[in-house]
């Protein structure tokens, strides 16, 4: 899908395996930046290059055009394919320091932040090549630039892209989803960069890693509202079962995700994880 000029969004189906009997059918968005060389905003899960490159093609441009990889951070269905890509074109890959050890080495992300079906998502970590700073300005080509935002919460080294020419603001997985899997690394962090993202005013199209793009100021401050308010709703009920004296992992997240009206698969470490982020 064009956004704009040079801008593509390219949206990646995929299912994270939760047991033999429950697949959750998932999907993720990337970018595709036409510029003088091709600028990949993250890859999706393992095996999507073959996705990527039938869309590049299609395109009228040459699998050899791409010569940048960014990776907004580190979760598995955006780095699924990053390897197989920079095998196959030799590109480089930019991310934020802070993302880098789970980036270079998936066990390391695996034992830390254990998603189901981990490595049917990702199967190989990738070196990165130079790393990413806050208010860094990159030129992908004539009237073509863009400027980094790290948004720590989601993941400690999470950027957004702010696309100056063509207002377009993509924040990955900074914004929460209502209702869906609680899936952060530090809350107020996460709550932080929600504030930032909602004062930005040089962007007129919004896009994220999981939805349509929003080019309504109305729609954008809903997504915001909605995922304010989740994380708040989220922050009280944490708070109600964890903390001293109160009984530990499982039971205080069986107890926080049944208040939340959640799916009972979602009591599980990644999101226990996420729980206890709001006492960092």
């Amino acid at each position: 899908m064009q956004i704009s000029g040079n801008i593509h969004q390219l949206r990646i189906d995929f299912s994270i395996n939760i047991t033999q009997e429950i697949k959750i059918p998932r999907f993720v968005n990337i970018l595709i930046i036409f510029g003088d060389k091709i600028t990949l905003i993250d890859t999706g899960v393992k095996e999507s290059e073959k996705i990527i490159f039938g869309y590049i093609v299609e395109n009228g441009r040459k699998i050899s055009d791409i010569g940048t990889v960014i990776l907004s951070h580190s979760h598995p269905d955006h780095i699924g394919s990053a390897e197989r890509i920079r095998e196959i074109t030799g590109c480089r890959i930019l991310s934020h320091y802070a993302e880098k050890d789970w980036i270079e080495d998936i066990t390391i992300q695996n034992r830390e932040r254990p998603v189901p079906g981990f490595f049917s998502l990702v199967n190989k970590g990738v070196k990165i090549d130079d790393y990413l700073s806050d208010n860094q300005e990159l030129i992908f080509g004539k009237d073509l630039t863009a400027k980094i935002i790290h948004s720590p919460g989601h993941s400690a080294g999470s950027l957004n892209i702010l696309f100056k020419e063509d207002k377009v603001l993509f924040t990955a997985d900074s914004i929460p989803l209502k209702n869906d899997i609680p899936n952060y690394d530090n809350y107020a962090e996460l709550m932080k960069s929600l504030r930032i993202i909602r004062s930005e005013n040089r962007f007129n199209t919004l896009l994220t890693s999981w939805t349509e793009p929003l080019i309504n100021r109305a729609d954008i401050d809903k997504i915001l509202d909605e995922g304010e308010e989740y994380m708040k709703k989220i922050d009280a009920t944490v708070r109600e079962f964890y903390g001293p004296g109160k009984e530990e992992y499982p039971a205080n997240c069986k107890k926080t995700i049944e208040k939340l009206g959640l799916a009972s698969f979602l009591v599980n470490p990644l999101v226990n994880r996420a729980f206890l982020s709001h006492f960092n």
